[in-house]
């Protein structure tokens, strides 16, 4: 049975974040492999400045090629309207019974994570796998982590021991809505922070011109 790790989100765009916790979740809890899910309509966001999954997925694409325990998801992408994860996890456990599945999802939803819609079902097909951020320190997530736990019987989260996120999509936007003229903002976009080809996929594309 595959360890499957399910990276979810808008990614617009992916950042090296993201490929941060996933390196994390894969090396501490023994995954084969991760897969990084675009959502089509994410049900918890506006879609306002969300740009097309296809871009988002090229990005991805190109964010993981030199990952080969990552893989690019099509999944929620081909669905129609707002994509629930309850869904999601049924539709993979259905379409892979073989895998056993880890969703791996930061503090802002952990701490929400009771009032996402039917989440049992997730938890039912899931381990769910946490990483900090926004400021949360490992001692609060832990407590959060141990009040799920209780309220759904069963040892289905964890932390991801990883850095804090440095960086945020809407932050990487919004300097490229500031870069406009800016024929090279390298020393603004550093690679510690987007990876090279995603960079240069967002400026040759013109994305995040306008918001």
């Amino acid at each position: 049975m595959a360890r499957i790790g399910i990276m979810g989100g808008t990614f617009n765009p992916i950042h090296n974040g993201h490929i941060g916790i996933a390196k994390a979740a894969f090396q501490q809890f023994s995954l084969d492999e991760v897969w990084f899910m675009p959502n089509h309509i994410p049900a918890y966001k506006s879609d306002s400045g969300l740009i097309s999954g296809e871009d988002r997925l090229a990005m991805v694409r190109l964010a993981i090629r030199d990952f080969p325990e990552f893989k690019a998801c099509e999944l929620e992408l081909k669905r129609e309207g707002k994509t629930y994860t309850y869904q999601t996890m049924e539709l993979l456990s259905v379409k892979y019974p073989e895998h056993h599945f880890f969703f791996i999802l930061g503090a802002d939803s952990l701490y929400y994570f009771d009032k996402w819609i039917h989440p049992e079902v997730i938890v039912e097909h899931a381990v769910i796998l946490a990483a900090c951020r926004d400021g949360r320190t490992p001692e609060e997530m832990n407590q959060e982590i141990q009040r799920l736990n209780r309220l759904f019987g069963k040892e289905a989260f964890f932390l991801i021991d990883c850095p804090e996120l440095t960086c945020s999509s809407s932050e990487i936007r919004e300097k490229f809505y500031n870069l406009q003229g800016n024929v090279n903002p390298v020393k603004e976009l550093s690679p510690e922070i987007l990876p090279e080809t995603v960079r240069e996929y967002i400026i040759a594309h013109q994305l995040y011109t306008s918001q």
